[in-house]
């Protein structure tokens, strides 16, 4: 069998590889086993059932004799002798005494017909049949100075296979014992040898996406080492992948946030020193230009909350008041959502959490953002925190605008994804700001339509502090 074949009929994990190779061997093993046992000790039974015959054809031939005057055999072997001679309980005895001439002097005369051993000086033994009866044979030559003759005595083999059954019984049963015994055995040496493998595979497991620091190689047998190296030399290379591109997007975005805010500047500027009718254009060029800022502060923003430039500033986490938060960003926001003609209500409870205050500004302005975004003139966004009854903190927001379906609530979370059919303007960015900056506070982040059934709720949940 080609290797590859071999190697799709395994199965895929270590723990079945070892048991299957090594079921397989035990059963080879135990085969042969059986074998070499079940000829050794069935030839060691026919060994005994021979002599039985041989005993017997040299006790007929003592009983041989012959008168200098009388040229026949004669066999001095009474009516009660020889019914003890036949006396099994099991096979058919039979007997044959043939002279040198090939004529039969006393027995069974179809055992006479039959083709028996050659005997000399030492028994003879062969195996026949007799119409459907197999026969085991042994001859023997009896010579004496008045006479020569062969003695042929033969019987079934009814206990020869019965004990052959109870020779295989005997060998193969405490040998499937032993084998389930070992199986059992190895079964549970293979899962305590594997069992560092086992727990490095639930460490890995365990391990966030975006967690690229070294897998420790405590407890780690020693065949499993050169992987564990490998895989290190590929986080290392993914992680010094991941902050080249983090640094990358964090100074184009800084770099860009001076330059635009110069232009929005010198547009404003621009629009109230240009006539009534060039206004609008420049208007345009104005809103624009506030987008790619948006923009700009959103990549800056996502770029700062990735875990390479969070680990940075995990040890400047402080308490921090929710409800100062939203009060911080109450004025920011008071003004668009008056413009769109929507009306914007804050609902601020007690509620303490340990983290960044830049970081959590951010991810309240990104929801805000969004609430406002998409709710439609007329319509009502609230911002409300508080804690629940274990003790979590939360914040959340909630609108009556068109709401997000079940199927894409897990789906708005990716970078630069936004809704089929969405009309109002966006990166795609916000709520992926949203679930960053959520997950270095160890936040979770569930969506669900407003409490009227419509809209959208979009909740952050704290951990409770300890």
């Amino acid at each position: 069998m080609r290797p590859a074949t071999l190697d799709r009929l395994l199965p895929r994990t270590l723990h079945g590889r070892l048991l299957v190779s090594l079921a397989g061997s035990l059963i080879a093993l135990l085969a042969i086993s059986v074998v070499a046992d079940y000829r050794t000790a069935l030839g060691l039974a026919n060994e005994a059932y021979d002599r039985a015959l041989a005993s017997t054809a040299i006790a007929l031939a003592s009983r041989l004799e012959r008168d200098a005057d009388d040229e026949r055999i004669e066999i001095d072997l009474p009516p009660a002798a020889e019914a003890v001679l036949r006396s099994d309980p099991e096979d058919s005895v039979l007997y044959a005494v043939v002279d040198e001439a090939g004529r039969l002097v006393a027995g069974d005369a179809a055992l006479a017909a039959l083709p028996w051993p050659v005997a000399s000086a030492q028994p003879a033994y062969a195996d026949g049949r007799l119409g459907e009866r197999a026969l085991r044979m042994a001859s023997y030559a009896y010579s004496s100075p008045t006479l020569r003759a062969t003695v042929v005595v033969a019987e079934t083999t009814v206990k020869r296979e019965r004990s052959a059954h109870g020779i295989l019984s005997a060998i193969i049963w405490p040998n499937l014992l032993l084998i389930a015994a070992t199986l059992g055995l190895v079964f549970v040496v293979v899962r305590f040898a594997l069992r560092p493998l086992d727990v490095l595979g639930e460490r890995i497991d365990a391990r966030t996406a975006d967690d690229l620091s070294p897998v420790a190689d405590a407890g780690v047998p020693g065949e499993a080492r050169p992987l564990v190296a490998a895989l290190n030399r590929l986080l290392s290379n993914l992680d010094v992948a991941g902050r080249a591109q983090q640094a990358f997007l964090s100074n184009a975005a800084h770099q860009l946030r001076t330059p635009l805010a110069g232009m929005l500047m010198q547009l404003e500027l621009l629009n109230a020193a240009l006539p009534a009718e060039l206004q609008p254009r420049v208007e345009r060029l104005r809103v624009s230009a506030q987008r790619l800022t948006r923009l700009t502060n959103q990549m800056l923003a996502l770029a700062r909350s990735s875990r390479q430039a969070a680990s940075m500033v995990e040890g400047l986490l402080r308490p921090l008041d929710l409800a100062t938060l939203i009060e911080e960003r109450a004025s920011d926001f008071a003004d668009r959502a008056l413009a769109r003609g929507i009306d914007l209500a804050f609902e601020p409870a007690r509620a303490s959490v340990q983290g960044s205050d830049w970081m959590l500004r951010e991810l309240i302005s990104n929801l805000l953002d969004n609430a406002i975004k998409y709710t439609p003139p007329g319509g009502h966004v609230t911002l409300r925190c508080g804690e629940d009854g274990a003790g979590h903190p939360w914040l959340e927001v909630e609108d009556d605008g068109p709401g997000i379906p079940p199927a894409d609530r897990e789906r708005v979370f990716e970078r630069f994804q936004r809704l089929a059919g969405a009309e109002v303007e966006g990166s795609g960015l916000g709520l992926a700001i949203v679930r960053e900056v959520a997950g270095r506070h160890q936040a979770t982040v569930t969506i669900e339509s407003g409490g009227s059934g419509a809209g959208t709720r979009i909740r952050v949940c704290f951990p409770a502090r300890r």
